[in-house]
């Protein structure tokens, strides 16, 4: 018998299985057409849903509907919850820490551990550590747990020559005081201030002159003329620029060589040295530009002919006398 072909032999196997399918049962070829026993017997094409399939597509709907950014009262009411929240915590914790505190503050208040031991005081050139320990009530029976830096800082502060003052506590018994003073420019004189008066470079009066003190600077005076403290003001300021100008000790000029100050009633400047006190009259304003003009002078009238210097003949100098202009005015017996 001659062998088949593989064509032949794919045809007699989808011829066999056709007439296997021809002679199944009615029930098989429903299975094998797609058909389940259950939807064949019960008269309908599609399967009854459950209970919980119909709660589920009903859910689907109302989110469907449901916006996906909700807007309108309801939104805001939802956005103030998180604030209104963390507001009650606050104050919740606020409470509870008053409430914890001031008993323990007390209670832990007069403990030995908690006494200060050391207090160092640091910045003090014309005052003493002792005598601000005594001024500001800082003493070593304070608790490191009951006292109030801020109420010290205070008191230090209304000391006439503190300027400022920081106060810190290192723990558990060390505290730590460190102090700025004011650093004297001038002197102030005025007649209803019982003696002198020390000025800073800002031009502020901070303590009077007790006796031992230095008292080798530059006499503002002239100020009683003037009725308000924002004209003396005024005039202290005047004063400090010129005197800060000096400060550069220029040798014609230094501070060291300038006596007094004096304001007359009209708020002139009046200049005097310490080695020739005769008046030099600045009158008012440009107060740079005239001390340049003075240093020069000065630098001229120091330079001695035939062995005598032209200084020890001057009366006076004006250097309001014209604009750009100096007068040098000589004494009869030059």
């Amino acid at each position: 018998m001659q062998n088949k072909t593989v064509f032949e032999k794919v045809k007699t196997f989808f011829e066999r299985r056709s007439k296997s399918e021809r002679t199944s049962s009615p029930l098989a070829q429903k299975f094998s057409n797609g058909q389940s026993y259950k939807n064949g017997h019960s008269g309908s094409g599609t399967r009854k849903k459950s209970f919980l399939e119909k709660w589920r597509t009903k859910k689907e709907k109302r989110l469907q509907k449901k916006p996906i950014f909700p807007v309108g009262r309801n939104t805001e009411k939802q956005n103030r919850l998180p604030l209104n929240g963390f507001l009650f915590i606050g104050v919740m914790l606020t409470g509870v820490y008053l409430f914890v505190m001031g008993p323990m503050q007390s209670l832990y208040g007069n403990l030995q551990y908690f006494r200060i031991h050391e207090i160092e005081v640091s910045g003090c050139v014309m005052t003493t550590p002792a005598a601000l320990r005594k001024f500001a009530d800082i003493s070593y029976e304070l608790n490191m747990l009951s006292i109030d830096p801020d109420a010290m800082q205070n008191r230090l502060l209304k000391h006439p020559w503190v300027a400022g003052a920081a106060i810190r506590r290192i723990w558990p018994d060390r505290l730590n005081v460190v102090i700025r003073e004011y650093r004297p420019h001038a002197l102030v004189v005025q007649e209803d201030k019982d003696g002198f008066e020390y000025l800073d470079r800002k031009g502020t009066v901070f303590a009077t002159v007790i006796p031992g003190q230095d008292i080798d600077f530059p006499v503002i005076s002239g100020l009683d003329a003037f009725d308000t403290e924002a004209e003396k003001k005024e005039l202290l300021n005047v004063a400090t620029s010129f005197l800060s100008l000096a400060a550069r000790n220029n040798p014609n000029l230094p501070t060291q060589n300038i006596s007094e100050i004096h304001f007359s009633s009209d708020g002139e400047l009046i200049l005097y040295l310490v080695d020739h006190p005769f008046p030099i009259y600045f009158g008012k304003g440009e107060i740079k530009r005239k001390y340049y003009q003075l240093r020069d002078v000065l630098g001229v009238l120091y330079r001695k002919k035939r062995g005598v210097s032209m200084i020890d003949k001057v009366a006076y100098i004006r250097m309001d006398y014209q604009k750009n202009k100096v007068l040098v005015a000589k004494n009869q017996a030059g």
